[in-house]
């Protein structure tokens, strides 16, 4: 099954120049472009927001880029299998050193980036980025340097990573929230909206009764 995917992906490469050169891009280049439309997104959307807010979007960003990479990294040194072009017949469209590939750091990377701005940015920027994060995946299988499962892994890696930093920081904020002071702000809103009742001390003076 492994073999049918490759075939099916590598097999189109070198049968179209304007394909391979879309392709070729998307494999090296596009990554960085991605990298800087996900920085210009926060950025902008950073000018917005108090700087504890800032920090806490940039430190979450940062984590689950960094989870990412040390998944694939304990992943890689298992050795699960070689580069295609180790081990069998591939078109392969740009230079690459030999080794493990699985899972793809180009895919976890992708992902993630995209990921994260969906979830802590932009719902919108995510999907716009989703777009070339995922054609950054499909050109490693392309040109010739990973296999299929490398990529399906690594955007595994990514959307878990992500979705774990996520979850740990709704956690600790509801750990270290000040939920007295959030209690206190409530009965504030509410007793502001109710009437109000005079204390026992105090004198209720009743309207006169014409007669």
């Amino acid at each position: 099954m492994r073999d049918v995917l490759f075939d099916l992906i590598n097999g189109m490469a070198g049968s179209s120049p304007v394909l391979d050169r879309v392709m070729l891009f998307a494999a090296g280049p596009l990554i960085y472009l991605l990298f800087a439309a996900a920085g210009i997104v926060s950025l902008l959307a950073m000018r917005k927001q108090d700087r504890t807010t800032n920090l806490w979007m940039a430190g979450q960003v940062g984590a689950a880029l960094l989870l990412g990479f040390l998944v694939n990294r304990v992943l890689r040194m298992m050795a699960f299998h070689e580069r295609p072009f180790q081990t069998r017949p591939v078109t392969q469209l740009v230079q690459h050193e030999p080794g493990v590939s699985f899972p793809s750091n180009h895919a976890t990377a992708a992902i993630t980036v995209a990921l994260v701005v969906g979830i802590f940015v932009s719902a919108l920027w995510g999907w716009l980025l989703a777009l070339p994060a995922l054609l950054v995946a499909f050109s490693r299988v392309f040109v010739g340097v990973h296999w299929p499962s490398d990529i399906i892994m690594g955007g595994i890696v990514g959307i878990v990573a992500t979705l774990v930093v996520w979850w740990a920081g709704k956690l600790l904020l509801r750990k270290y929230s000040p939920a007295e002071q959030d209690e206190e702000d409530d009965l504030a809103e509410l007793t502001a909206v109710l009437p109000r009742v005079p204390a026992a001390e105090e004198t209720v003076v009743l309207p006169k009764i014409r007669r």
